[in-house]
């Protein structure tokens, strides 16, 4: 049993997401309040929205009073009958969810909600409620995510698996994509584009124009999940187009809320390619998103009563809707309704700004009344231009028949490839190739957080008695326990099978590096607390950042190996294998190679992902430095 609830800044519901078994159980016990009659309930509808504020109105009341007044939230109830209640928060919105798993495991789910809203809603959160298409896509997405986290590795390592093919097909599927990227560029409006070609739930490969943001790992792994779920709709189309938000790459100033469109193709089975379109000005949306994040902490503070911090938490709200102002005079609308939005968003900001101004020279806190009155209004005014500017194309069908088209293109010239293709799609490789060389390894999973992906061999996922899946997950939902209090290096072990978990760091050159402090998460910390992972939260990067305090992130490569053995294989030789493997891994994926650095024509407009073998012997070398278990780098 498990349900999603999203409730507004004013404690209105405005999403509910019920799977049959908690949707029965919250109708019986809405009967038993007497909030409905019994001979009126509908097993197949929504509950009544008035109905479940009355049920959790006491509870929501309750954190708000913990979370404004006292800072200090709940993070999570447990109830009878092992259900268990979880809280998160996003710009002011109240995220709860309700279920029979483990808490972690719920907080993961609830961190992923949030982090699916923010990609198909941006930061107007409240569109849910009255957008029903976006409702839908939000539910479709959760069950696609629940589902996949029960059967894929990479969403649970939250990466996207590699697919490993020979050179010939991927400068085959590279140079579709391409000419797909060529073709887009045709448009004026599509100089910033993407063609990306997954296999199932499988990367494949990627080609950017040279002005598009850069994707990031969970962008990439949005859109993996956002594919699965198109493909599996009811109505499912050849080529579905939607608008989304990408956050792009934190090193990026425009990062967090850039609006894409995006056009799915399908092109055969499990084949799908993903054409993405910078939408709008990117700048602009960047800014309003810091608009509604300032909005988010003035907020906070009044309802905390803390005028001390008043004058600073407006003069960072006026800083962000400046910048605003001087983006809006360098783009022009192209509707009466975005001008509007934009008169009466600078119309309430001038009133707003006012009444500030008058409380801050007279010091009047009768006035605060005056502010809190016309704050709704200001926010209002935000959501429809931030709808209208951002969120809205009124020419996302119109381009459909060139998509097609390219469609088109990229099937004809990937045809010859495309049995091989669905074949990998099944199973990118197995462990027989790797038995030989180590002796007693059952399985691993290889993580590169640099780019979020992984390289591990298929699963038999038909088998309903496979003990080895099993054994998988329990084995990276433990690492991330140890992780969390600071435990970057483990071996354990079972009756059957032996474990081993290894986290490591280099610079650019691949050489080892130690951190120079050892983090645990588990103590009481300044920040939010994270969940390894990178959907709700990069935790890799905050590691990152309190392991090298003084060295840029962006200089640091983080990755991770899962080694399962035979049970009958001693340490010494989990250690060696870890060594070997990891070689041999980058040997077989290679890493990124940006087509920009060696282009040999100076205005190539592309870059695309292809494979660059490192030199094994100094990979070998960082490894058999950084894994070990002296008493200096255990942790």
């Amino acid at each position: 049993m498990e349900g999603v609830l999203i409730f507004d800044q004013n404690n209105d519901l405005i999403y509910q997401n019920f799977n049959d078994g908690m949707r029965a159980k919250m109708t019986r016990h809405a009967i038993d309040l007497g909030l409905m009659e019994d001979e009126k309930r509908d097993p197949r509808k929504d509950l009544d929205c008035n109905v479940l504020i009355q049920i959790f109105s006491p509870l929501v009341a309750s954190q708000r009073i913990m979370m404004c007044q006292f800072d200090n939230a709940y993070t999570s109830v447990q109830m009878e009958n092992n259900l268990n209640l979880v809280f998160d928060e996003f710009l002011g919105y109240l995220f709860l969810q309700i279920s029979t798993k483990e808490v972690d495991q719920v907080r993961r789910e609830l961190g992923v909600c949030i982090c699916l809203l923010k990609h198909i809603c941006g930061p107007n959160i409240y569109i849910v409620k009255n957008d029903h298409e976006k409702s839908k896509l939000l539910t479709s997405l959760i069950g696609t995510y629940r589902r996949m986290y029960k059967e894929n590795q990479g969403i649970l390592v939250e990466a996207i698996e590699q697919l490993l093919v020979n050179a010939d097909v991927k400068n085959t599927v590279v140079s579709s994509l391409q000419a797909a990227t060529e073709k887009l560029k045709q448009d004026p409006h599509s100089q910033r584009s993407h063609s990306i070609m997954f296999v199932g739930n499988k990367f494949l490969s990627l080609y950017s124009s040279r002005q598009a943001q850069e994707l990031s790992p969970p962008d990439m792994l949005f859109l993996n999940v956002f594919c699965q779920t198109l493909d599996r709709g009811e109505h499912s189309k050849r080529i579905e187009s939607h608008v989304v938000f990408l956050q792009g790459c934190s090193n990026q100033s425009t990062s967090g809320c850039i609006p894409h469109i995006v056009h799915v193709c399908k092109l055969f089975d499990d084949v799908f390619l993903v054409l993405l379109i910078e939408h709008g000005n990117i700048v602009l949306s960047g800014n309003l998103y810091d608009v509604f994040f300032a909005l988010h902490k003035l907020h906070n503070i009044h309802m905390q009563m803390d005028v001390e911090n008043l004058r600073s938490a407006f003069d960072s709200l006026e800083t962000y809707v400046k910048h605003t102002m001087d983006s809006l005079r360098k783009i022009k609308h192209n509707s009466p309704e975005a001008d509007e939005a934009v008169r009466v968003f600078i119309l309430k900001w001038d009133n707003l700004r006012k009444r500030y101004c008058e409380y801050f020279k007279a010091s009047d806190s009768s006035l605060l009344v005056k502010i809190e009155s016309n704050m709704p209004m200001f926010v209002e005014a935000l959501k429809d231009m931030f709808k209208l500017l951002c969120a809205e194309c009124a020419t996302l069908e119109h381009g459909l028949q060139r998509v097609s088209d390219i469609a088109d293109m990229v099937e004809e010239k990937i045809t010859e490839v495309f049995n091989f293709l669905q074949v990998k799609s099944q199973k990118n490789f197995c462990m027989g190739s790797y038995l030989e060389d180590f002796p007693g390894l059952v399985h691993f999973i290889h993580i590169d957080r640099n780019n979020g992906r992984i390289v591990a061999p298929g699963l038999d996922l038909e088998d309903s008695t496979n003990v080895l899946k099993e054994r998988i997950w329990s084995m990276v939902e433990l690492s991330r326990t140890y992780l969390h209090k600071g435990h970057m290096s483990m071996i354990w072990k079972d009756v059957t099978f032996s474990y081993g978990y290894f986290l490591w760091f280099e610079d650019a050159n691949g050489t080892a590096l130690k951190p120079k402090e050892f983090p645990d998460f588990s103590t009481t910390s300044t920040k939010p607390q994270l969940i390894a992972g990178i959907l709700s939260g990069d935790y890799y990067q905050r590691l990152i950042e309190t392991c090298f305090p003084r060295t840029p992130p962006s200089k640091i490569r983080c990755y991770e190996l899962y080694c399962v053995h035979l049970g009958l294989v001693t340490s010494t030789n989990v250690l060696e294998h870890c060594r070997r493997l990891a070689v041999t891994i980058t040997d077989l994926t290679g890493k990124p190679f940006d087509a920009k650095c060696c282009c040999t024509a100076p205005n190539s407009p592309a870059v695309a992902y292809c494979a660059r073998v490192s030199n094994p012997m100094k990979q070998e070398d960082v490894l058999r430095k950084q894994i070990n278990f002296n008493s200096e780098t255990y942790r």
